[in-house]
């Protein structure tokens, strides 16, 4: 019978898994004891050094511990180290429900170099994150810098921000859990509030170095606060209550930054969040989101130089996007400029819209601004001497697109129906539809009579423009010539592309220097079919989308 030289692999891990799980306190074979309250847990050198970095050096890379027998294990309970230690001889682990004990398996999950686990541990935790809990997590993140659970601590109290500080755990903080929070200026809630809390925490835990004292905003607060409150509390000298009173009254700058409330991809100015409108006239839906589908309900302020639309959020926001519709239901257009404010007095432009003409929706980015206060006050009207706005709304977005000189330059084409119109052409409603494949004959292109006034098309606002795309019709032979201007008012107008002295067909790229643009005008001044004295363009982008 003919020998084989194949080689037969034979595989049994699942018996080996056994057999090293078997070892799991398993005094039998054990050379190495973890002492912990006064008991016993019974390990092996070769399975601890294996799986943790940390016990290779501990065990066989310290030259102190060559022949280390016991060891102590402290700052964690028995049953935490009785279930890190499964996993170190199974691979496997059971998850407690209580977050205390959860905390002490991720902490030794740190020490022992877990990452997999380490991580694993962190999104268990973020799932049960709650009022009763959350100082102490924050405090077990700090002590590891585990930067996604701090993030997910911080996220959690500041949007329970009022309670939690009308809770006890805040006692419970560390100090540099307390530093870090305090600092952080999207930990909002009346600067008073948080005063009072760190008056509690100081009575059962050591400020060294005063470096939770020097966290409390002192010029944020009411002069009646620090007369009424602060003073009798003997925390701060009296020269440090007159340089906050200072700068409370406005003799002096601000040497801190507010508060405000920080709350992502959500519309902050809504009843729900307790945001109103002061001023203005019928101004009862601006907020509700019912001009949003009707835009016969608008609010109202006259163009006087001193109205203006003003709305006042729930408590001081951060936010760097303003979503509005202005009245369009013909086509008149305004001007206008927005400004924030903390305290309604102290005014700040964030858009200045006062010589360029806007019209519909508008959609509006600036840098993160902290306000309660929103001043929108139209400056112009092509109808009548009022400023008449549909709805409004304001967020926190974490992604905005690139601003220049205070204006959007988009990544895509804006000349859709939705973000433009054509006010002066033949067939006016066909050149933005989209449609550059159903054209031919006398059908399907806008177009203007050479020698008159050329295709206007005007964007909802500016944005900052370099590129532009056009189809002229191309069903025959026939070529053009012409030039694109571009205007802000549609008086003053820059050429940006100038086709006067060539022969152009078909689909047109053109790029130019950039610059804001509301107006676009394009002026056909010669066809080359002698019988037409049109200039037909079936399609136009703005920026191209290529």
């Amino acid at each position: 019978m003919a020998q084989s030289n194949e080689t037969v692999t034979i595989t049994d891990t699942i018996k080996l898994l056994e057999d090293v799980a078997s070892l799991y306190l398993n005094q039998k074979f054990s050379d190495i004891t973890l002492l912990i309250d006064d008991q016993k847990l019974y390990a092996h050198k070769v399975i601890l050094a294996v799986r943790s970095p940390w016990y290779q050096f501990l065990l066989y890379e310290d030259p102190q511990n060559t022949n280390l027998a016991e060891t102590n294990v402290t700052g964690v309970n028995i049953e935490a180290l009785r279930i890190i230690l499964k996993y170190f001889y199974t691979g496997t682990i059971a998850l407690p429900s209580d977050v205390d004990l959860t905390l002490q398996i991720l902490g030794l999950a740190h020490q022992y170099s877990f990452t997999n686990l380490e991580t694993t541990i962190t999104k268990k935790i973020q799932s049960l994150l709650n009022l009763e809990n959350v100082c102490a997590v924050l405090n077990t993140a700090n002590l590891y810098d585990l930067e996604e659970l701090l993030q997910s601590c911080y996220s959690f109290i500041d949007a329970n921000a009022s309670e939690i500080l009308g809770g006890d755990c805040f006692t419970d903080l560390s100090q540099k859990s307390m530093i870090k929070l305090l600092e952080r200026s999207t930990f909002f809630a009346p600067e008073i509030e948080i005063f009072k809390i760190v008056t509690k925490w100081f009575k059962v835990n050591n400020d060294d170095g005063a470096l939770v004292r020097q966290c409390v905003r002192l010029s944020w607060m009411t002069v009646e606060d620090i007369v009424t409150i602060v003073r009798p509390s003997k925390i701060f000298d009296c020269e440090e209550l007159f340089e906050a009173v200072a700068e409370i009254v406005g003799v002096k700058a601000k040497s801190t930054s507010a508060r405000g409330l920080y709350i992502v991809d959500e519309n902050i100015a809504t009843p729900q969040r307790k945001a109103e409108v002061i001023s203005g006239i019928r101004t009862t839906h601006l907020l509700t989101g019912k001009g949003s589908v009707d835009p016969y309900y608008y609010g109202e302020h006259e163009i006087d130089g001193k109205s203006a639309l003003v709305f006042k959020l729930g408590s001081p926001s951060y936010f760097n996007h303003i979503r509005m519709r202005l009245w369009d239901a013909d086509e008149r257009y305004y001007c206008y400029y927005i400004a924030v404010s903390l305290d309604g007095k102290k005014w700040r432009k964030v858009i200045d819209y006062r010589h360029i003409s806007c019209y519909s929706y508008q959609i509006l980015f600036f840098d993160q601004q902290v306000a309660q206060y929103i001043k929108l006050e139209g400056t112009h009207n092509t109808a009548n001497p009022w400023f008449h706005l549909v709805f409004f709304e304001t967020y926190l977005k974490t992604t905005i697109p690139k601003i220049l000189d205070g204006i959007i330059c988009p990544d895509k084409n804006v000349a859709t129906p939705n973000g433009a119109r054509v006010i002066s052409a033949v067939n006016p409603s066909i050149l933005l539809n989209g449609d550059f494949r159903n054209y031919g004959g006398s059908s399907g292109f806008t177009a203007h009579t050479i020698g008159s006034a050329g295709i206007i098309v005007q964007l909802t606002q500016p944005y900052m423009i370099s590129t532009m795309k056009l189809l002229l019709f191309d069903k025959d032979n026939r070529n053009y010539r012409y030039f694109i201007e571009t205007s802000l008012n549609k008086t003053d107008w820059e050429l940006a592309a100038d086709r006067r002295h060539e022969v152009s067909k078909s689909w047109q790229n053109l790029v130019f220097k950039e610059r804001a643009v509301v107006y676009v005008r394009i002026t056909g001044t010669y066809n080359s079919d002698p019988g037409n004295k049109g200039f037909q363009v079936v399609h136009f982008e703005c920026p191209s989308d290529e």
